[in-house]
């Protein structure tokens, strides 16, 4: 079956190195790309100097001309994966463009993410370990990853070609002015209950504290915010165990747990069920 290409020139790999610190990371994009990738760990970037979470298992992407700041918690710092791309050229995007979005952005892999790793785990140690073939070796794994990469962007509608949304955009837009905080952080959770997201992240977005977060939150919603984020996250669980045949553990995944027995006794405990007899029951 023949279908259109999705990279228009090979790219190439002008560097590539893992950070591990609690201190800030600069990641500055001139006339090239930077994506990184966070193995472990939780924290922000900053864009336009607003903050914005970063968490494990997500990729942040840097466009050329410009930079982000990574800031590590001190409670879970970073390990990352920095890599430089030289000659990004997506069809239907300007040249160095993963998105339609020219500024720094970060969206969690949800597909396939330990075939993602293992795809950069080749590629880090095909980098520190030349040998025969090398460059087009890495060449071949950098164009796996980046098709990856679009794929996952597909899915959240978020890439230039039109494709079903099968998941939520990532929303990098600064909290909207004429809602109330409590607004504004139940809008960012229905957008991003997949993350990683703590009290304090969500506090952060809006600029107050997280005790007057939790309070004004839990007056206008009913809820507190977390209790908020755990019920996005199961109806969205409801959601795929009805619509799709993705294993309990994958759906574990794609709502933002990593852990599936710690997911089967909070759903069961949300529903009264566990997940697969929910799904037995309502298909």
């Amino acid at each position: 079956m023949n279908t259109p290409s999705i990279l228009l020139k090979t790219p190439l790999l002008a560097s590539c190195f893992e950070w591990a610190e609690v201190g800030p990371c600069v990641v500055r994009a001139e006339s090239d790309s930077s994506l990184v990738w966070i193995r472990a760990g939780s924290g922000q970037y900053l864009v336009s100097g607003k903050p914005r979470p970063l968490q494990e298992g997500s990729c942040l992407f840097v466009p050329p001309g410009t930079e982000t700041t990574m800031l590590s918690s001190q409670e879970r710092p970073f390990r990352a994966i920095v890599l430089q791309i030289v000659s990004l050229f997506l069809d239907g995007l300007d040249p160095g463009l993963l998105s339609e979005r020219d500024i720094p952005f970060a969206f969690p892999v949800l597909r396939d993410r330990y075939r993602f790793e293992r795809i950069l785990d080749d590629l880090m140690y095909e980098w520190h370990n030349p040998q025969y073939g090398q460059a087009q070796f890495i060449s071949s794994l950098l164009q796996a990853m980046l098709i990856h990469l679009v794929r996952e962007l597909r899915d959240r509608n978020d890439y230039a070609p039109p494709a079903p949304a099968t998941g939520v955009e990532i929303s990098d837009q600064p909290a909207t002015e004429d809602l109330s905080s409590a607004q504004n952080v139940k809008a960012y959770i229905e957008k991003n209950f997949q993350l990683e997201l703590s009290l304090n992240d969500l506090a952060n977005y809006v600029y107050v504290s997280p005790y007057h977060l939790s309070r004004v939150f839990k007056e206008e919603i009913g809820m507190s915010p977390i209790q908020y984020l755990i019920k996005c996250r199961i109806d969205e669980a409801k959601r795929l165990l009805v619509t799709t045949d993705l294993s309990v553990r994958e759906i574990a995944m794609q709502v933002g747990y990593a852990n599936a027995n710690y997911f089967n006794l909070l759903f069961s405990k949300m529903t009264g069920d566990s997940p697969g007899k929910y799904r037995k029951q309502n298909r």
